[in-house]
């Protein structure tokens, strides 16, 4: 029996890798054809031929191309995350912050193919129609970003070195500053603004720092 059900588990942890790795495969296809700017356009059909499985899988795994499009963007956001939180952690806390900044401005850049997925799912008319277990994973994923930034801000805010005030109000004008300057970062040589990226991230970076100071 033991034999036996051992087996059993080594086959069902099978399958589940099998059915895990199939759906990276499906993600990879069609951040592939989403990445494109003829991205609207891209059927269920055509990522499942991208990746190689039959369009009755992809349905297996996504119900809709909205939800693959969700999906991705939370995984560009989960990564970035995981990226900023593995940054080496300067001792000045505000050289902490600029690097985070910074490294955030990056990370969009050097993951330039998933912009058409997170501006789509930005868009309002997504969010209003999305689902309200999407609503949760993404509240729950803005939770995690929070859990790990407010700290730094209450003891950047302990130690004096920046102004005393609620976070919210330190949290949307950072928000409202760093999506202005992604928009000019991903639009490129299409932005009205024809400055480099560096100048973008150099001067963007210097006031949200600015704003993050306050008038202390």
């Amino acid at each position: 029996m033991v034999t036996i059900y051992g087996v059993g588990m080594t086959r069902q942890d099978r399958k589940q890798r099998e059915f895990e790795r199939r759906e990276e495969d499906i993600l990879e296809a069609a951040l592939s054809l989403f990445s494109k700017p003829n991205w609207e356009s891209v059927t269920i059909q055509q990522i499942a031929r991208a990746a190689d499985v039959g369009k009755g899988t992809v349905y297996n795994h996504f119900a809709s191309k909205d939800e693959l499009l969700f999906r991705l963007m939370m995984r560009f956001y989960r990564g970035m995350l995981v990226h900023l939180k593995d940054l080496p952690a300067p001792d000045d806390i505000l050289q902490h912050f600029k690097l985070i900044i910074v490294s955030a401005f990056r990370y969009h850049l050097n993951h330039r193919e998933y912009r058409y997925v997170v501006e789509y799912c930005n868009r309002i008319d997504f969010k209003e129609r999305a689902d309200e277990a999407w609503h949760a994973s993404f509240f729950e994923l803005d939770q995690a970003f929070d859990d790990w930034g407010d700290p730094l801000v209450i003891k950047a805010m302990e130690l004096g070195v920046i102004e005393k005030r609620p976070l919210e109000q330190i949290t949307i004008g950072m928000h409202a500053c760093f999506k202005g300057a992604i928009d000019m970062l991903w639009a490129g040589k299409d932005w009205c603004f024809h400055g480099d990226e560096e100048q973008i991230i150099e001067s963007t970076s210097a006031f949200i720092m600015a704003g993050f100071i306050g008038q202390k």
